[in-house]
């Protein structure tokens, strides 16, 4: 099974409810945190720092490096859920 690089969940009306995409060197965990998706799993997990290089993940216990986590863009102060 390969990683997944980027996932869209839409709601029934089209609007956008979930937008995963890759961790990048520019990815910023913010004050309340971060959602990340475990690219193996596909598990959601709340982190608040990235000064990691490699994360397990807690339910699938895979080694998984920064690079290929999945973060959460719409988490964020400017979209309001």
């Amino acid at each position: 099974m390969t990683p997944l690089q980027s996932q869209k969940k839409l709601d029934v009306n089209g609007k956008v409810v979930e937008h995963f995409e890759q961790v990048t060197g520019r990815t910023r965990a913010g004050k309340n945190g971060k959602d990340l998706k475990c690219p193996h799993c596909e598990t959601k997990m709340r982190i608040y720092h990235l000064s990691w290089t490699s994360l397990q993940c807690r339910y699938c216990h895979t080694d998984v490096p920064k690079k290929e986590w999945l973060v959460d863009q719409l988490d964020t102060w400017r979209t309001p859920r």
